[in-house]
């Protein structure tokens, strides 16, 4: 039982090591993992795989490292992190408001199939697009779509303020915008009046808030 203990101990270490080096807020907002369970997994909690595989990309580090240890020399751990920065890319904030989220290259690559040098975040806020998106919600948004080519969630800024909504191209160069909270009734925008918002870009992935 105390090496089982120790183990995890280890293995709580070495997560932290990781995640540290590219913020364990930010690994935990783009993992999609609660904040209050990654420090439990550092603290040498019970880890779940899916969980764990998910920080392990994000953090730009091999499960195997985090479950195992460096072997043989081959460990792609976290001082490789702070040596190697192609393993990981910098998502900016739309608005530049702070430093942007840093993700494993390899594991948004897989997420994000885009350009990655399009991406940029933003925060959901309100409840117009529950169940969706909740309030608090990280976005990834994809700058290097300009037009609205499909029924799709999109970005848009209008009156000053950021929202996600779901537009859909109609008959005639028109947009319906469609909150999925059915509470807000959806807006038809004929194609001469669709300079009322400014089309900010698709958005590519979504993940919930972590809660502390």
């Amino acid at each position: 039982m105390d090496d089982q203990i120790r183990l995890m101990r280890e293995r709580g270490e070495r997560l932290r090591e990781a995640a540290q080096a590219i913020g364990i807020t930010h690994a935990a907002k783009a993992a999609g993992v609660p904040y209050t369970t990654l420090r439990d997994y550092m603290n040498g909690g019970e880890m779940k795989f899916s969980a764990l595989a998910s920080l392990a990309r994000v953090c730009g580090v091999s499960l195997d490292w985090i479950a195992f240890g460096a072997a043989g020399g081959s460990s792609s751990g976290a001082a490789e992190i702070q040596t190697t920065s192609t393993r990981q890319i910098v998502v900016p904030w739309y608005d530049n408001r702070e430093d942007g989220l840093r993700i494993g290259r390899d594991w948004l690559q897989h997420a994000v199939p885009r350009d990655l040098s399009t991406l940029c975040l933003i925060t959901n806020e309100g409840d117009a697009m529950e169940p969706t998106l909740s309030s608090g919600d990280l976005v990834i948004v994809d700058r290097g779509v300009t037009e609205v080519s499909g029924s799709a969630l999109y970005a848009l800024e209008s009156a000053g303020t950021l929202m996600v909504r779901r537009l859909d191209p109609r008959l005639g160069g028109g947009v319906r915008v469609i909150a999925d909270n059915h509470r807000y009734p959806p807006q038809d925008i004929a194609a001469d009046r669709l300079d009322c918002f400014r089309l900010l870009g698709e958005v590519a992935w979504i993940g919930g808030v972590p809660h502390s």
